[in-house]
């Protein structure tokens, strides 16, 4: 198994959950920029065993601070790359 930053999965879940509600560009640049800014702001979880995803996947999953900190990532992301996009019109 290669090395997964675990975190990656939960905020583009996270993310794709959101962008369902929100009215703001998808377009993959957006949705790319989104995705990099909330990892920038929170830990990375790296494993390199299956083992070792499902119990950083279980625990974080369990852990409402980190929850939290997801929404609060994945949510000022959104709101970023709306004031300021990056890709053409």
């Amino acid at each position: 198994m290669p090395i997964v930053n675990v975190m990656e999965e939960m905020v583009r879940n996270k993310l794709n959950e959101r962008l369902e509600k929100t009215d703001c560009c998808k377009c993959e640049k957006c949705v790319d920029d989104m995705m990099a800014i909330a990892l920038n702001r929170l830990p990375s979880k790296y494993v390199s065993t299956p083992r070792g995803e499902l119990f950083s996947r279980v625990g974080s999953s369990l852990e409402k601070q980190n929850s939290l900190d997801i929404e609060v990532a994945v949510v000022s992301a959104i709101e970023f790359v709306s004031n300021h996009p990056r890709h053409d019109d």
